[in-house]
């Protein structure tokens, strides 16, 4: 510090004012760099609630500690319990000896004081069942013959329907690895099972897959309202992108190469719905259907962002415009139907005078533009009943190929990406029509199949 005064005293007048101006240069630059880092840190970021971003990049918080619930019924609440079942194995608890003093009661009439059930299942073990073919010559005409293998037996075929089912189960409809449905198969059974089998257990099946597939495809190509949507996928070390194409009871899945129009017209064929629901994206837009719902939640998030960021009135009133647009969608049926007709009239002169301001922000900008070009596919849903305002129920179908791809990584080979696309379909569409989806999967492999899917359209 003293040699630092000493060398300030050495310079003149102007060497000091030109240090004096450097060094208020260069706290103006650094007060701005400042200023520029603490807007960085109360800028909001980008979650689930306000953007596109996926729920898996949201950081999460610690739950709260809970208290622990008291046993039984809250109070005012009927209380609930397993109701017994018919009993399959009676163990019988009597009395045998008198404790006081030491008298048979082996033979002595008891009464029945109190009962108690245990659910369990007994060990479980492969069955191996083994064909013989017998040959025999017969006496009379001296002719040779052979038995014939029962209908549906293939001699090539080591693993039964129940069993490729549960691989196929495990697999596909509770995503895990080979290895870990090899693992599940050899300490739960006690079935030694390689992973090359249980890969071929799954490409044996395509066949039959493809077909329920396609007779999927088309109930699909058959429905007036369509939802659509894609996720990333990798098939041989390259990108690809997993479409779904979906109606309340069907569900069909496509892995392709790209992610364009060509892969929409290419499923849909010639059909032609009345009513498409997706995203913006541009492949989306480019579908085959007379109108367009575009999906509300999409916009309901990116307004959250303009709310968030810049405290955007506009944004705000029209994400208000668009929960109540969903509200009176859900209340349809409990409306009359003069006052729900004026409730949507009031809803489109709302949002067309909200799209007629011209908000502040570039960005709430960039959503008016958008809701401008859009503005027709914002509300079909107030007009058509069997049309969802959000496409939500595409998102659900695409969840487990997620957890499925990042479970296993991707497809190695492209076959494999059509078998998993072929299977997901059955498996999705079981479960939307509340069938037992292993029952699903052991019908579908049986050596003598049900007839095209109808194990899936007819209602159990």
């Amino acid at each position: 510090m003293n040699e630092q005064r000493e060398t300030l005293r050495q310079q003149s007048k102007d060497e000091l004012i030109d240090s004096i101006f450097d060094m208020q240069t260069r706290m103006d630059q650094l007060e701005k760099r400042l200023a520029e880092l603490e807007a960085k840190a109360k800028r909001k970021r980008k979650t689930p609630k306000n953007s596109s971003t996926p729920p898996s990049r949201s950081p999460k918080a610690n739950p709260p500690k809970k208290r622990a619930a008291k046993r039984g019924p809250k109070p005012g609440h009927p209380g609930r319990s397993r109701a017994n079942a018919e009993p399959d194995v009676i163990v019988e608890c009597r009395v045998e000896v008198c404790p006081g003093c030491g008298h048979d009661l082996r033979t002595t009439l008891q009464r029945q004081v109190g009962s108690s059930q245990m659910v369990d299942i007994p060990p479980i073990q492969p069955q191996v069942i083994e064909a013989r073919r017998y040959g025999v010559t017969c006496p009379c005409c001296a002719t040779s013959h052979q038995a014939d293998y029962p209908v549906g037996w293939n001699p090539r075929r080591t693993f039964g329907p129940n069993l490729e089912a549960l691989v196929h189960y495990l697999h596909l409809a509770h995503p895990l690895s080979y290895q870990r449905v090899v693992a599940i198969v050899r300490d739960v059974l006690g079935l030694p099972l390689s992973l090359g089998a249980a890969v071929n257990i799954v490409h044996r099946a395509q066949p039959q897959f493809d077909a329920a597939a396609q007779a999927i495809l088309a109930t699909i190509r058959d429905s007036a309202v369509v939802g659509s949507d894609e996720t990333g996928a990798r098939v041989a070390g390259r990108n690809a992108w997993q479409w779904v194409f979906q109606t309340p009871e069907s569900v069909y899945f496509t892995i392709e190469p790209r992610r364009n129009a060509a892969v929409i017209h290419t499923v849909m064929g010639e059909h032609s719905p009345v009513t498409w629901i997706s995203d913006l994206a541009a492949a989306q837009l480019k579908h085959p259907a007379l109108e367009l719902q575009i999906c509300l939640a999409h916009q309901v998030r990116d307004l959250q962002w303009e709310i968030d960021t810049r405290r955007c009135v506009w944004a705000y009133r029209l994400q208000a415009l668009l929960y109540r647009a969903m509200r009176l969608g859900k209340q349809r049926d409990l409306i009359p139907p003069h006052h729900y007709g004026l409730q949507v009239q009031a809803i489109e002169r709302a949002c067309d005078t909200l799209l007629a301001q011209l908000p502040t922000g570039k960005d709430s900008q960039r959503l008016r533009r958008r809701y401008l070009k859009h503005r027709d596919d914002l509300f079909v849903f107030l007009y058509r009943h069997n049309v969802a305002p959000t496409n939500n129920a595409s998102e659900q179908a695409l969840r487990n190929s997620v957890i499925y791809r990042k479970v296993t990584g991707g497809f190695r080979t492209p076959w494999g990406a059509t078998a998993y696309a072929n299977a997901a379909s059955v498996i999705e569409t079981a479960r939307r029509r509340g069938h037992n989806i292993l029952q699903t999967l052991r019908a579908l492999l049986e050596p003598t199949p049900t007839p095209l899917f109808s194990f899936i359209a007819q209602r159990e």
